[in-house]
């Protein structure tokens, strides 16, 4: 399995307040059979530029790195198949601002060296001028836009929610949540089972409300709609990381 939305990183949103939480997240992870996660915490334009974003998240990663070697040192015999740890890439969860599909920087927030970018749709009611952003960024910058948790988004306008799911080239993920959800998993397993719902994540944020699920959702799509969709989905997923290097 292959996490392409959390907020592991330490300190630099509201995910994980400290170092020792995110290294129990990352032990969790791993022990649900995690490979692979994309830190991607909040960036919001209207409240830091991109420049000093990536320099925040660069110093937490750099000081969870660090954290990191230091456990598997002192715990090398507790290792799950000879590594406590997935591996991980940094991106970004971009929260959308009017314009963005014109912002010059944006490119600089995608996931690893890829040309991936997270995106947090508004949770106001959506226009038009919303999906032009997202094809200018598809079309005029050439990145390739992943939706973050749709099923947030299926009240809104059903024409643009579906002109949106529609759109060729724009990546839908759901949280894991989603599917454990009994209020929400109706909707997302059909979405799903359309070939709707390109990525996975867990969007976890720490131990307790927002702990790492993805197993969870794995297992209740695996038991309701069998293997086919999971295998596409990592495809997907193996696809985003070999990009990301």
């Amino acid at each position: 399995m292959i996490d392409v939305h959390c907020h592991v990183l330490p300190g630099i949103d509201d995910g994980s307040k400290n170092v020792e939480m995110s290294i129990q997240m990352l032990r969790e992870s791993k022990a649900q059979g995690v490979e692979w996660m994309c830190f991607t915490p909040h960036f919001y334009a209207d409240m830091i530029d991109p420049q000093s974003f990536l320099l925040k998240r660069n110093q937490a990663a750099q000081l969870l790195l660090k954290k990191m070697k230091e456990t598997e040192t002192e715990h090398i015999n507790d290792s799950i198949e000879g590594i406590s740890f997935p591996g991980f890439v940094l991106g970004a969860e971009v929260h959308y601002y009017r314009g963005i599909g014109r912002s010059e920087d944006i490119g600089k927030l995608c996931i690893g060296n890829s040309r991936y970018l997270l995106l947090e749709p508004t949770f106001r009611s959506w226009t038009p001028a919303f999906l032009e952003d997202v094809r200018s960024l598809r079309d005029e910058m050439d990145l390739k836009v992943i939706i973050a948790h749709i099923e947030r988004y299926l009240d809104q306008d059903k024409h643009l929610v579906r002109e949106l799911l529609d759109e060729q080239g724009i990546y839908i993920q759901s949280n894991a949540e989603a599917f454990i959800d009994r209020k929400t998993r109706k909707k997302v397993m059909k979405l799903l089972s359309e070939g709707r719902i390109d990525l996975l994540g867990s969007d976890c944020h720490n131990m307790t409300y927002r702990p790492p699920n993805l197993l969870d959702g794995w297992e209740i799509i695996e038991d309701k709609l069998g293997t086919d969709e999971l295998r596409r989905i990592e495809r997907n997923s193996r696809e985003l990381i070999a990009q990301t290097v």
